[in-house]
């Protein structure tokens, strides 16, 4: 049984099959590592732009807010701390607070 295997083995055909599935699996331009590691940067690829998308959709949605007053007028004292004449703003870091007690 063992010399039938070996006999399998030793054919130059077959030794041709292994040696070209081994160049083709790790020493071609496309090798299975190659293609390996360009499928990980197609995921990340894809993953920065489901999150820009994301963000693109929330900014227009801002930009479509700000066209109301009261909410452009929300919209800069929250994000750009601007205030009317005579008001003062005070800033309380809730971090802070958390930390005291």
């Amino acid at each position: 049984m063992k010399r039938e295997y070996i006999k399998y083995l030793t054919n130059r055909f077959v030794i041709a099959l292994i040696v070209f599935v081994a160049w083709i699996s790790f020493f071609d331009d496309n090798s299975l590592l190659y293609l390996h590691r360009l499928n990980k940067q197609v995921k990340t690829l894809e993953n920065k732009k489901n999150f820009y998308t994301k963000a693109i959709k929330e900014q227009k949605q801002t930009i479509k807010d700000l066209h109301n007053d009261q909410k452009l007028q929300k919209y800069a004292r929250e994000k750009l701390l601007m205030k009317q004449e005579g008001e003062d703003i005070y800033l309380i870091d809730s971090n802070k607070e958390n930390e005291n007690n």
